[in-house]
């Protein structure tokens, strides 16, 4: 588990995952609802989350406000470490 979570990880994780098409100018402030990411990547983000930082979100943090873009996902997980 890494210390602390910064919005370069979080863009490097998800381009690592591909959960979704990503393009080319992704980056700290994208959306990634807009992108395409739907409730089974959501899903598949919080257990990536879970096994990659130690964090566990559940189903009410699946909201624009937590997971909207890189940069709010990277402070939802800094909150909750």
């Amino acid at each position: 588990m890494s210390e602390g979570c910064r919005t370069d990880e979080v863009v490097e994780m998800l381009r690592q995952e591909a959960l979704f098409e990503l393009p080319h100018d992704f980056g700290a402030g994208s959306d990634l609802f807009e992108l395409g990411m739907d409730s089974m990547a959501v899903m598949q983000l919080i257990v990536i989350i879970e096994e990659r930082w130690g964090v566990a979100l559940g189903a009410e943090d699946a909201s624009r406000e937590n997971l909207g873009t890189p940069e709010k996902l990277a402070a939802t997980i800094q909150a909750r470490q």
